[in-house]
């Protein structure tokens, strides 16, 4: 047995290819302008881009810390956001105790995570490895979660990668591609 782990993780190309692609997809769709970060693994940006017209100041972080809860806590930001911030399926409302425990968690990471939606996590296909997490800020919430979804579903290396969430639910989408 190895001492020595191999990690994937997208190339530039790649994370590039995503974001550009993202982009094409808010424009398709009239969104209004955004910001993405596609990361690595480790949580690392591999690529920043931010539309023109889109707030320079907030959307760039947000977009940060959605892709940095995916890969920090291995699930999507929506599904971040509804295991802390969401009613039981019971019926229970979230209290104090679940609220300080998501603010905490965000507080540990510096700031940097989001739990509501617009991060999606990105795993090889053959071995569900994670190799980066897209970021979307600026459109409405799920808007933000289909222009990364998108991204990723037209990229050049699609059929080697699978997403959480694997759809989108976004009502306003104009495009029919998927």
């Amino acid at each position: 047995m190895s001492g020595i782990l191999r990690v994937k993780t997208l190339s530039l190309r790649a994370a590039d290819e995503i974001a550009t692609l993202a982009i094409e997809a808010c424009e398709l769709n009239k969104f209004n302008p955004i910001s993405i970060c596609v990361m690595d693994p480790a949580g690392h940006p591999i690529v920043t881009k931010r539309m023109d017209g889109c707030p320079a100041m907030a959307y760039p972080a947000i977009s940060l810390a959605k892709a940095n809860t995916c890969v920090s806590v291995k699930s999507s930001s929506r599904a971040y956001g509804a295991k802390y911030l969401k009613p039981s399926e019971s019926g229970e409302k979230v209290g104090p105790e679940t609220f300080a425990r998501v603010l905490n968690q965000i507080t540990t990471l510096g700031g940097k995570a989001a739990a509501f939606q617009g991060g999606i996590l990105l795993m090889d296909k053959t071995d569900s490895q994670i190799v980066g997490s897209v970021g979307v800020s600026g459109a409405a919430g799920d808007e933000d979660e289909y222009c990364a979804l998108r991204g990723v579903w037209d990229c050049s290396i699609a059929n080697e990668l699978t997403t959480s969430p694997s759809e989108h639910s976004c009502k306003t989408v104009k495009d029919t591609k998927r």
